[in-house]
């Protein structure tokens, strides 16, 4: 008998990606994927996609999943994932109660707070600075006279970027927090609630991602790590993260068995077993490693991008896979958000066409859905509107490719 992948979703989502993985496990490893969608959320339930490798289900509540679960045989389940970041919390507290193995500590997967609080316990040496503040009830501004200017304020309950500004000033606080009920109507739209903040220093240097998966008896098995560069290195005053690149000369830039160490301090400190983590870090300007977040959840994006470029399904890797890294090939995903906030108008196809002709263009994905919607930039809110990925074996060629797209970058979006 084949074992199960049990995904949770909220609303019904079935990226060409998810079935690219889910056809791997079940035609290559014999597991079979159990999809769940929230019933509430889900429409058009008609036109969903059939396949052998997944079968879809629904729930109506976390106690009718919860009933759907323990029918299944818990020794043919391989694991229970979620791609959604409002789902992590709810499925460790699932797997808990129906005695699955969880990370001692998994709240802090859903709280900056608690995991700089942790590191700072254990490993001090791996946190930044900061404290937390109540924005409903701190008022005074002695709590932000701690660190020096320029500092970074930030939403414990986050969504990527959003919320996420560097304040070099009083009255730059000022501004916002005069501003914050927008961002938090966002955030509300996404079903995050939140009335607590970080302020922590900034570290303005490199930051990079690697997404590992720790087994129960905390075996680490690891993808490559990626670069990730902010918005703010092109002009844009936003901590979108623009681009990620995997490309050759990473390795003279960060050393793996330093991340390595560095990662292990955080699987000892929050007790991680049985779980994928997608981790963010930064080098500092000493060449040192310091946390800024970690997620146990596979990233939807991240597994699409692996898929691309190694051919490897993150989902197999509690299966103690050896993630192949091909360091020859030179891969870059560009990410496209608004400057400002405005009216997409639409794209600037010219420009499009150009990128196309590109000897390293690999694919485009476009936000057609939100022409003439409101956008906004990911500090207040987040929105991605386009995805450009390009990849070449030729370094010169990548790179002449990869500066001519950053320079080009806020043409493409076109707003009113």
């Amino acid at each position: 008998m084949s074992k199960f992948l049990i995904n949770i979703s909220r609303g019904y989502k079935m990226h060409d990606y998810y079935i690219v993985a889910y056809t791997d496990l079940y035609k290559n490893h014999n597991i079979k994927t159990l999809v769940f969608f929230d019933k509430n959320l889900s429409k058009n339930t008609e036109k969903h996609i059939e396949s052998e490798a997944f079968d879809i289900l629904y729930y109506d509540s976390m106690d009718d999943l919860k009933k759907q679960i323990i029918a299944i045989n818990k020794s043919y389940v391989y694991y229970i994932n979620t791609f959604d970041e409002t789902l992590v919390l709810p499925l460790f507290e699932l797997k808990k109660e129906l005695w699955y193995t969880v990370s001692e500590h998994y709240e802090a997967f859903r709280n900056k707070n608690l995991q700089r609080e942790l590191l700072l316990a254990n490993y001090p040496d791996t946190s930044v600075e900061y404290f937390q503040i109540d924005i409903e009830t701190d008022n005074s501004y002695e709590y932000f006279d701690k660190l020096s200017f320029p500092y970074v304020i930030k939403p414990i309950a986050w969504a990527q970027s959003s919320g996420v500004v560097l304040i070099h000033s009083k009255l730059e606080l000022d501004n916002y927090l005069s501003n914050i009920r927008y961002l938090d109507q966002n955030m509300s739209d996404r079903w995050i609630k939140n009335i607590k903040y970080l302020i922590e220093e900034f570290i303005d240097w490199e930051m990079y991602t690697v997404n590992y998966f720790v087994n129960t008896i905390w075996e680490v098995f690891y993808s490559p790590i990626v670069k990730v560069n902010s918005s703010r290195k092109i002009g844009i005053d936003d901590f979108s993260n623009y681009v990620r690149i995997n490309w050759k000369v990473i390795e003279s830039e960060i050393s793996f068995e330093d991340v390595k160490i560095f990662i292990e301090k955080n699987i000892k400190t929050f007790g991680i077993r049985d779980t994928f983590i997608h981790h963010e870090f930064k080098l500092t300007s000493k060449w040192v490693i310091k946390n800024i977040e970690l997620n146990a959840r596979i990233w939807w994006y991240r597994l699409e991008m692996i898929q691309n470029i190694y051919g490897f399904n993150l989902l197999t890797m509690p299966l103690k896979n050896n993630l192949y890294h091909n360091t020859s090939l030179s891969n870059a995903v560009f990410v496209f958000y608004p400057k400002t906030t405005g009216i997409l108008k639409w794209f600037n196809e010219e420009l499009l066409d150009q990128i196309k002709q590109l000897e390293s263009y690999s694919s485009v994905r476009i936000s057609s859905q939100k022409i003439w919607l409101k956008v906004w930039p990911t500090k207040d809110g987040y929105g991605s509107l386009v995805a450009l990925r390009i990849k070449n074996d030729d370094i010169n060629q990548f790179n002449k490719d990869y500066d001519f797209i950053e320079g080009k970058y806020n043409e493409l979006i076109v707003l009113e």
